[in-house]
């Protein structure tokens, strides 16, 4: 028992000087430089244009996945970080999951879009392979080149089928959610 709290004494310590160094880093070096401005764009115009294409007769359908696939993206980059799978050297704050940008604001709206348009499962798959490809082998190099994302022990088609994965089960999480409320 006396090791167990010395342990956690010791691990709270730990984690105490991990989120002064990481805002200390954030203070120093990322905020307000370019690649945070860039982030912060990235959010605001993702947001945007969320609002200006949801249908907003389905908003509380559409908040609902929205909510689901940040979630899971949340959670996911997350372990991956945990894990030093990969990281993130610029985010726009350092006390949130690591890049909250792309988390919150860019992957939903295309999940969100994707969702909204293709109702029937076979066109909703097909383009949700399409964007997982393009996530996959498009961005997620641009994002290694710019410098806001860094792999450390994983590979980009790893991603591949957590994205499809992830959007079919919060498309069947929301449809079985509605359905219940109808019943």
């Amino acid at each position: 028992m006396v090791y167990t709290v010395l342990f956690i004494q010791s691990a709270v310590k730990v984690q105490e000087k991990l989120t002064d160094t990481r805002i200390d880093d954030w203070l120093e070096r990322i905020v307000f430089h370019g690649k945070w401005w860039l982030l912060l764009a990235l959010v605001l115009f993702s947001m945007t244009f969320w609002w200006k294409t949801v249908d907003k007769r389905r908003l509380s359908e559409m908040v609902l996945y929205v909510s689901l696939i940040i979630i899971f993206t949340l959670v996911l980059d997350e372990i991956g970080e945990e894990f030093t799978l990969w990281d993130y050297p610029y985010d726009l704050i350092p006390l949130f999951p690591p890049m909250s940008s792309i988390d919150i604001a860019c992957l939903p709206l295309i999940y969100s879009l994707i969702y909204q348009r293709f109702g029937a499962w076979k066109g909703f798959i097909a383009a949700t392979v399409l964007m997982s490809g393009i996530f996959c082998f498009i961005l997620e190099p641009l994002f290694i080149r710019i410098g806001v994302y860094q792999i450390l022990r994983w590979k980009s088609y790893f991603g591949f089928p957590i994205y499809i994965f992830m959007a079919i089960i919060c498309k069947l999480a929301v449809k079985k959610i509605y359905a219940k409320s109808r019943a």
